[in-house]
């Protein structure tokens, strides 16, 4: 049974196929943005980060961007610039990203400077940098509570309506309700990644309501796998594995489901707690975090994009856990943005003879 066609052309669209429904397209690039508070202004909010399936921007972008932009640009900061110049996110009322994502902050100030020079018109979508401190203090608390506070305001501004309590509700309501189905989806899996991952493109609405439809069978059995890096906003490594083993956990982004609000008066919390999060604090929270996930593992497969300046750190220590409890861990190293079939043959390759 194929994934719901719908779930279907979300994923593979993206932000170009999406169809608002009297809401107002809000960009967001990165992990750690409290959705409810876009829908509860009536926006929907789109991610901006992952290029549609079709798209073909290849390394060097756009000439009207290329006389600021560097050619080590990370791949998914690359082909925003190159869509943002190209006009894609005209009708969107707010590009927001997250300061968290190394790829989300050069695209903030790359989108910003291209306009600041005036190689880019300054119409089209306002862009917002949204910052957070994961740890927990009372100065810590005191400032998310003022980054809240300055994105409501933005928000209100963008909409030119101020925030309803009662939307504000409504939305933090059905986005639990999305997660809580989201976390009884498989971890692993082609169509459960495809599955998760529609709803970024999707109304949360709509999102749960195709939720509902049975997910297709897979082979859940065989050695217990866990997969770790950067981003990857493709079932890739699910692929490969496929037959070979069971993922049980993908802890890089786009690989588990969003953190979800307490309750409108405590949007943040669980953001500000999520231990995966590259700039929680203090460091050794992400270390503890990554190294108690992959327990009960026999395989954990690592890999990051050729940009990656934060995860390799990690892996000395990772692969010294790995072995203390028994797992192994295969480095397949740099990650091409869309692996060849060459890439993906040589790692199934590797996977097969990690496993045997």
């Amino acid at each position: 049974m194929p994934v719901h066609a719908d779930l279907w052309r979300a994923f593979a669209e993206r932000s170009d196929g999406a169809r608002p429904d009297g809401q107002v397209p809000v960009g967001v690039f990165g992990e750690g943005v409290p959705l409810p508070l876009i829908a509860a202004f009536g926006g929907l909010a789109l991610d901006i980060k992952a290029p549609p399936l079709l798209d073909q921007t290849e390394g060097p972008i756009e000439e009207t961007v290329h006389a600021i932009a560097e050619p080590f640009l990370d791949s998914f900061t690359a082909r925003f610039l190159h869509r943002f110049a190209a006009g894609a996110f005209e009708d969107h009322a707010a590009l927001i990203f997250a300061r968290d994502d190394v790829a989300g902050l050069a695209a903030y100030q790359y989108a910003s400077e291209l306009r600041r020079q005036g190689i880019l018109p300054s119409s089209g979508p306002r862009l917002y940098l949204w910052n957070l401190l994961h740890t927990v203090s009372d100065a810590a608390k005191t400032f998310n509570a003022a980054e809240l506070a300055r994105l409501t305001v933005f928000l209100s501004e963008t909409f030119g309506a101020p925030l309803d309590p009662q939307q504000l509700e409504d939305a933090v309501a059905i986005e639990t309700r999305r997660v809580a189905a989201l976390r009884d989806l498989p971890p692993g899996g082609t169509q459960a990644f495809t599955m998760r991952n529609a709803g970024r493109w999707l109304s949360p609405q709509e999102h749960l309501a195709l939720l509902s439809a049975p997910l297709p069978e897979e082979t859940t059995r065989g050695p217990q796998i866990v997969l770790v890096g950067t981003a990857c906003d493709i079932p890739i490594l699910h692929e490969l594995c496929a037959g070979l083993g069971q993922v049980r956990a993908d802890l890089q982004d786009y690989g588990r489901p969003p953190a979800a609000p307490a309750s409108a008066a405590d949007l943040l919390g669980a953001i500000v707690a999520d231990p995966l999060c590259p700039r929680a604090a203090p460091p050794d929270r992400f270390t503890r975090a990554l190294q108690d996930r992959i327990a009960g593992a026999d395989l954990v497969v690592a890999s990051v994009d050729s940009n990656d300046d934060c995860f390799g750190w990690e892996m000395p220590g990772l692969c010294r856990a790995a072995d203390a409890v028994g797992a192994r861990v295969l480095d397949l190293g740099f990650r091409p943005f869309r692996p060849d079939p060459e890439w993906q043959a040589t790692a199934r390759t590797r996977i097969t003879e990690a496993l045997s």
